[in-house]
């Protein structure tokens, strides 16, 4: 969260294109140093549902508000007013300092350290991870840069076909980005109650014909499709039946 904070501080004082980049490295650190520790966390006080805990973990409530808050506030008062959000991330680091003394004194830490491993990793355990890092790899380089694409430039593609201003394209934006997170939260009980793998295979696949659909409709159906896209494709981002036991 520190690394956050600075990348926001910086981004609001950023006069150049090299030192935003900079600035958004820090916030991306920031972001992957937080997710595996605190996906772990997120398990052990879910209470035995895991599924409904890793959806909540991962609701991307946040993201999906970023476009709109962009709108409402980045756009009118300028760029130094990101520095405002900063506010967040110290409160956010106050918050988890208690987290972090709660994990402290939780019983399975306690229990894992005290557990020292004394033996080569088994073979199924082994091929285990070789199939988890497949998949990790397959979500990053196909299946996030499929999210990354829309959400990057979904923005540019309203404004150059339907010639919508900046930000009324924002809102739109917010709309995708909000299904992603009611999708998410979504996918982890219906994929406790009805199968994990259903939930994947729908995520992967139920999502093509909206998409071939989506340069074809006009702009109402052009919000209804990329709600629907959002509602279905964010389940697979749920790995909640991958996370080791804490």
């Amino acid at each position: 969260m520190g690394f956050t904070l600075c990348g926001l501080l910086l981004m609001s004082m950023a006069g150049s294109f090299p030192v935003l980049l900079i600035a958004a490295a820090l916030v991306g650190c920031g972001s992957s140093i937080f997710h595996p520790e605190s996906s772990r966390v997120a398990r052990m006080a879910s209470g035995g549902r895991h599924g409904l805990a890793q959806s909540v973990f991962r609701g991307n409530a946040g993201s999906s508000l970023g476009p709109l808050l962009a709108a409402l506030v980045v756009m009118p008062h300028g760029q130094r007013s990101i520095a405002w959000f900063s506010a967040v991330a110290l409160f956010a680091i106050f918050v988890l300092a208690n987290i972090g003394r709660w994990y402290q004194r939780h019983p399975a830490v306690k229990k894992a350290r005290a557990s020292v491993a004394v033996s080569a990793l088994p073979h199924k355990v082994m091929l285990a991870m070789i199939v988890l890092m497949l998949l990790v790899f397959s979500k990053y380089f196909f299946y996030l840069a499929y999210l990354a694409s829309i959400s990057s430039y979904f923005t540019f593609y309203l404004i150059s076909k339907f010639y919508l201003a900046v930000k009324t394209a924002q809102v739109h934006l917010f709309w995708f980005l909000a299904a992603l997170a009611v999708g998410t939260i979504m996918g982890g009980p219906v994929g406790d109650k009805i199968g994990r793998k259903v939930v994947i295979w729908v995520s992967i696949l139920g999502v093509a014909p909206f998409t071939l659909m989506l340069p074809y409709a006009n702009l109402f159906w052009t919000g209804v499709l990329s709600v629907v896209i959002g509602l279905i494709r964010r389940p697979r981002s749920c790995p909640s039946w991958f996370m080791p036991p804490s």
